[in-house]
């Protein structure tokens, strides 16, 4: 199985990698280059699924949490906010990644999963991305 990683920088500049499947990194490109996407007719992919039904319900999603990483993966919650009541919903990063570009929120990383798995950029690469990013436009 063939994976990407997406790369989530704090305020220290630490990059925390995580692997992501081909089809999560399409959802998140979509909405990250969507001029560079080859058009097609579109149907609404799950993320865009997912956002129009908490829309219709009214429901708000106020922050992710990467919580934790357990055997080699990452765990993530969204937090929504529905009808005044704070719900708890597990759920992949990259879905919750994908989910945050179609209804901005923050996303916040447990300071210890970041401590344990964050990679440390040397002094003076933290505008240069290009070993990280090989060719992107």
């Amino acid at each position: 199985m063939e994976h990407d990683v997406i790369l989530l920088r704090d305020e220290r500049g630490r990059l925390l990698p995580i692997q992501i499947g081909v089809c999560e990194a399409a959802a998140i490109w979509v909405r990250l280059a969507p001029d560079e996407i080859v058009p097609y007719p579109r149907r609404p992919s799950s993320h865009d699924l997912i956002h129009a039904m908490l829309e219709r319900l009214g429901a708000q999603l106020d922050r992710v949490v990467i919580d934790s990483f357990v055997k080699e993966t990452y765990y993530a919650t969204l937090h929504l906010n529905y009808r005044e009541q704070e719900l708890l919903v597990d759920a992949r990063p990259s879905d919750a990644i994908a989910l945050v570009l179609r209804m901005p929120a923050p996303i916040f990383v447990d300071s210890e999963v970041m401590d344990e798995n964050s990679i440390h950029p040397e002094p003076g690469d933290e505008s240069d991305d290009s070993e990280f990013w090989g060719d992107l436009p």
